[in-house]
């Protein structure tokens, strides 16, 4: 692990470089939270890993804030701890035992054992699924990403292109995400491109 370039604490989430200046007193936050906030920080948490936070988010974050008669501002410094911390650690690669390691050398020994006692099995629920938003976006940045698919059978009999065509269709609705924008569109599959798709899943699929 490199030294750290400024003086402040290496992180193993990020390669050795130092902490963000407010991370370690941000993280302190979470300690001096109420039990019931405590006990239920996993809801709270995991609504708060989106990568873009939206009205959901917040509309959540309102309703938390009244369940427990608590201000936004007061929870607001440890959840942005905790984002950061478990992001960096899926976005590097170190895992829960980077995590582990970052907060021992953000907090004194006592205070860390508290913290990961509370951390570290809500991150085993929620590593999983970052890495699954991670390749999400990695793959709709480049081009739409499939992230559903609808499908219905038909039988064409005939059109004003000609009598007793007797050919099934199938229409195709994939669901899709480019960037940050979800959308949907619609194909109709005749048989023959329907068997060139199947081999080319069956490339992917191995």
């Amino acid at each position: 692990m490199s030294s750290p370039s400024n003086g402040g604490v290496p992180l193993a989430c990020l390669d050795g470089e130092p902490a963000p200046a407010d991370l370690a007193a941000e993280l302190a936050t979470l300690l001096a939270l109420p039990a019931g906030v405590l006990s239920t920080w996993q809801e709270l948490l995991e609504v708060n890993l989106a990568p873009v936070l939206d009205d959901r988010a917040e509309t959540f974050v309102k309703r938390y804030c009244k369940r427990f008669e608590i201000e936004p501002a007061r929870l607001g410094p440890a959840v942005k701890a905790c984002r950061f911390l478990f992001r960096e650690a899926v976005r590097s690669g170190v895992g829960r035992a980077g995590l582990q390691t970052d907060v021992r050398a953000l907090l004194p020994e006592a205070e860390a054992v508290r913290a990961l006692d509370l951390l570290s099995p809500i991150f085993d629920v929620a590593a999983p699924k970052l890495h699954q938003a991670a390749v999400h976006l990695t793959v709709a940045e480049h081009g739409r990403l499939v992230r559903g698919v609808r499908w219905r059978m038909d039988r064409v009999s005939a059109s004003d292109h000609g009598a007793k065509l007797d050919v099934p269709v199938a229409t195709i609705t994939l669901q899709y995400q480019e960037g940050p924008t979800m959308g949907q569109a619609s194909y109709q599959l005749l048989p023959q491109q329907a068997l060139e798709l199947r081999r080319a899943l069956e490339a992917l699929l191995g």
